[in-house]
């Protein structure tokens, strides 16, 4: 099914000059960002975080619409909103890249939706997909980054948003609005491969990214003592490497090695630097969650550095659409 069927969920270029703000959601809390700007440097408007009591959300699957209802109807008011940009589970997501045919513009969509099948496991009927050209360099084919998404979590967002009274700009994968935020579009480093870690309560997200867009993601479940958690999430990141460093299809990118690992969310122990770096023998660093807004030496934000990388996915969704990823 194309995403223009389902009217308003996807930005538009209509939309791209209303202030808006970033609103992230998790099983355990709501991150919420806005920023303005004075000449030619951004500013932190407004900002808040709510929790969202258990058993509410789980596993990015909305269980009591109506208490969440709530919440948003409050953070509305408190923070005088109106337009918001969302983050969707990344647990509910299929992500894939592949080669199409080179077509024009117009068969682009169909192309796709017959890599849809042997991508994903659910029928195309059932879902809504997004794309981004991210090579077009070769002679006889595109290379495409598809997102796709359950029609039924779509229809639940947008349900739960129209009764708060909260007029939705857009929906977007979680590890999207991330890459955006920690991965600086002046940065050559960011423009190779690398791995970001996005620890939340019980999982971690782990999303490759090559040239600033997201290749491939998967979310694991850490429980139980801290220790074997770190060693539980490093073998899982080892066996990322061996999936990601043999992978039979190039990916338009001959040099795809793995070269850093960027840590964010919230939940995580000190440690987590120094054992994923010396484990996995890869550079690893907590996310400049700022690295597209503003220079933290000459502005400092009134959010600190910790509890700055909680909000890494609604800063990405607030960034003004100047600075978003281009294509």
């Amino acid at each position: 099914m194309n995403l223009k069927e389902i009217a308003n969920i996807f930005p538009t270029p209509e939309f791209l000059n209303f202030s808006f703000a970033g609103l992230s959601i998790s099983d355990s809390a709501i991150h919420c960002i806005q920023f303005g700007k004075k000449k030619d440097s951004f500013y932190i408007k407004k900002y808040t975080e709510r929790i969202i009591p258990p058993g509410v959300i789980v596993s990015g699957q909305i269980n009591n619409k109506e208490i969440l209802i709530d919440i948003l109807k409050v953070l509305k008011k408190d923070l005088d909103l109106n337009y918001v940009k969302v983050s969707l589970p990344e647990e509910k997501a299929y992500l894939f890249t592949a080669k199409i045919p080179r077509v024009t513009q117009k068969e682009i969509r169909s192309a796709i939706e017959s890599k849809i099948e042997e991508n994903v496991p659910v029928s195309p009927n059932e879902l809504v997909f997004d794309y981004k050209l991210i090579d077009r360099s070769q002679n006889d084919y595109l290379i495409v980054s598809v997102s796709t998404l359950p029609i039924s979590l779509i229809s639940l967002y947008t349900y739960v948003f129209e009764k708060a009274e909260l007029s939705l700009l857009s929906l977007e994968i979680e590890s999207q609005a991330i890459v955006r935020s920690v991965l600086s579009e002046g940065n050559k480093e960011n423009l190779d491969t690398v791995l970001v870690v996005n620890f939340g309560p019980e999982k971690v997200g782990l999303y490759v990214a090559v040239d600033r867009v997201v290749h491939f993601t998967s979310t694991i479940s850490i429980k139980g003592e801290s220790s074997k958690a770190l060693d539980f999430l490093s073998q899982e990141i080892k066996k990322l490497y061996i999936y990601w460093h043999t992978l039979k299809q190039n990916i338009g990118k001959p040099n795809k090695k793995i070269k850093q690992i960027i840590i964010c969310g919230e939940g995580f122990k000190d440690e987590v630097v120094s054992y994923l770096s010396t484990n996995n023998q890869t550079p690893t660093i907590l996310g400049n969650v700022w690295a597209n807004t503003f220079d933290v030496n000459t502005n400092v934000p009134e959010i600190s550095f910790t509890d700055s990388l909680r909000y890494a996915t609604s800063i990405g969704l607030a960034l003004p659409s100047d600075i978003l990823i281009q294509e």
